[in-house]
C-alpha cells in the first residue's frame, strides 16, 4: 500500500500537482516511519520524495532539511560509500 500511495505521488508531481503530491508524499513518509521505522532505507527514500516536491513549491528550507535527514540515514543506515547515499 506504501508503495502505491508513492507511486501516486510521483505521478502527481508529474503532473504538477504539487500540493496533492505533498499530501500523498507526508502519507507515505508517515506510514513508513510507523511501519518500517525512521531509518530503513524505503522511509528514507519516501523522505527524499518528499524533499524533491517541497522543493518544486518553493518551500526550499523544509526540503533542504529533508534533503539531509534522508543523506544522514543513508549514511547511518547503508554507510558512506553505497550508491544511495
Amino acid at each position: 500500500t506504501l508503495t502505491s500511495v508513492n507511486n501516486l505521488a510521483i505521478v502527481l508531481k508529474s503532473q504538477g500537482k504539487y500540493d496533492e503530491s505533498e499530501v500523498m508524499n507526508r502519507r507515505a513518509l508517515e506510514g513508513s516511519e510507523r511501519i518500517l521505522g525512521h531509518d530503513h532505507p524505503d522511509t528514507l527514500t519516501s523522505v527524499g520524495n518528499l524533499a524533491c516536491v517541497l522543493q518544486g513549491q518553493g518551500k526550499y528550507k523544509e526540503s533542504e532539511t529533508m534533503h539531509r535527514r534522508a543523506l544522514e540515514g543513508h549514511r547511518k543506515t547503508l554507510g558512506p560509500d553505497h550508491p544511495h547515499t
